[in-house]
């Protein structure tokens, strides 16, 4: 009786260990973030400028601020500021063939 409260308290601890070291490896992932860089407006590729210039809702909008946000996959994005006249200022993303990334 005694062999047999033993094994099932070894397999009981045996089959915790992982999850504590799948807990521990998901949060070290979280620490990896995108580097955001600001730039400049007259910098932003021109196809984001192209596709800000054709957009009807913020092309009269002055541009704030405009960042280069790399990705963990090494590609970037972009993420424009437009001054709206509103406290909440309005931002879009663009990849970098000047598409507007619609996050939904």
């Amino acid at each position: 009786m005694t062999l047999l409260m033993s094994a099932m308290l070894f397999t009981g601890v045996a089959m915790a260990t992982p999850q504590i070291t799948l807990e521990n490896s998901n949060s070290k992932s979280i620490l990896l973030q995108q580097e955001k860089v600001k730039i400049e407006a007259e910098n932003l590729p021109d196809a984001v400028k192209t596709n800000i210039t054709n957009d009807e809702t913020v092309k009269v909008f002055p541009i704030a601020e405009a960042f280069q946000v790399a990705k963990l996959d090494g590609t970037f994005h972009y993420e424009v500021i437009f001054e709206n006249g509103t406290e909440e200022k309005l931002t879009k993303k663009y990849d970098q063939e000047g598409n507007e990334i619609i996050e939904e």
